[in-house]
């Protein structure tokens, strides 16, 4: 049975780029997973060399596992890369929605970058965050101005995406809400294909927007290529292993098993919310993987009855 789980980098580890990841990897093996989604410099503008790309694709390999997603940045950086007062201490340079050109090319190099990983990986997919706030939609202009950017961005990137077989699976994020996100996923869906543009369902942000609900995965689970699987109380984004909060996971596992999706799910769900060794809680989340990968089969066969 395959199973996925993200891996992080923790930057307590001195040599978190190498000699903390081939323990992580080590670990995550150990404890039975067989596929990845690969989350470090998720976010940031870091520019991967290809010395480094190769590199981090051979560890992955020794570690005997392989990549089944790859988080990819959009240069919207909401986390410190640089010491100093703010606005110097958040990143965002290198931004595909940007209304200057430079900034915006400056941006789709940078995806590239973590086009050109995933597919050194033999990944399917990277994990795009489309910022967006409800403001975008309050009216035909504003819309416009948000999606001539982002269009014309990801008009660039598309035969790039095709060349290395390499798709953009589009995130739900929290900054609005999930009328808004619908209604991005139908402008982006309606004007690319699916060899290009899918969904990333990530089940502890929807349930945010969306308490009980599962809309997205019921208008636009045909188009549904990653997961980011955690659970959460309905308060904040908890990101921990399913079963241990609120969510509905029979539910969800119905749902994701009536779509054409690829198993396995991809557990986002870093150790440090739990104070147990490193080790107990990738076995711990093993064996949760498991039984949701177990709920899809059971339910894909009940529909083949």
């Amino acid at each position: 049975m395959d199973t996925c789980i993200t891996v992080w980098h923790w930057p307590t580890q001195e040599r978190w780029f190498d000699e903390g990841i081939r323990t992580s990897l080590d670990l995550v093996r150990n404890a039975g997973f067989t596929h990845i989604n690969w989350n470090p410099d998720a976010g940031s503008s870091y520019w991967m060399a290809d010395t480094e790309i190769e590199f981090t694709r051979r560890i992955v390999a020794e570690a005997g596992l392989k990549v089944h997603s790859v988080h990819s940045t959009n240069g919207r950086n909401t986390v410190s890369e640089l010491i100093g007062p703010v606005p110097f201490t958040f990143e965002s340079r290198k931004d595909i929605r940007s209304p200057h050109e430079w900034q915006r090319v400056s941006g789709v190099e940078l995806l590239k970058n973590r086009i050109d990983l995933a597919a050194a990986f033999g990944a399917p997919n990277i994990v795009l965050h489309v910022d967006i706030s409800d403001d975008v939609f309050r009216s035909p202009e504003s819309e416009a101005e948000f999606f001539a950017p982002l269009y014309r961005s990801l008009d660039e990137l598309r035969p790039y995406c095709l060349e290395r077989k390499v798709q953009i699976a589009a995130e739900t994020l929290l900054d609005a809400s999930a009328g808004s996100f619908l209604k991005l996923y139908d402008r982006l869906f309606s004007r690319y294909d699916p060899a290009f543009i899918g969904l990333c369902y990530d089940s502890g942000h929807w349930e945010l927007l969306e308490p009980g609900g599962l809309t997205v995965l019921e208008r636009f689970g045909n188009r549904l290529i990653a997961t980011h699987i955690h659970d959460n109380f309905g308060a904040k984004d908890n990101h921990l292993l399913p079963f241990d909060g609120r969510l509905d996971w029979n539910a969800i596992t119905k749902a994701i098993a009536a779509t054409d999706y690829v198993t396995p799910l991809n557990f986002e769900t870093p150790m440090d919310r739990y104070g147990v060794p490193d080790a107990v809680f990738y076995q711990r989340a093993h064996a949760v993987a498991a039984r949701l990968e177990e709920m899809i089969a059971t339910a894909r066969r009940k529909v083949g009855e």
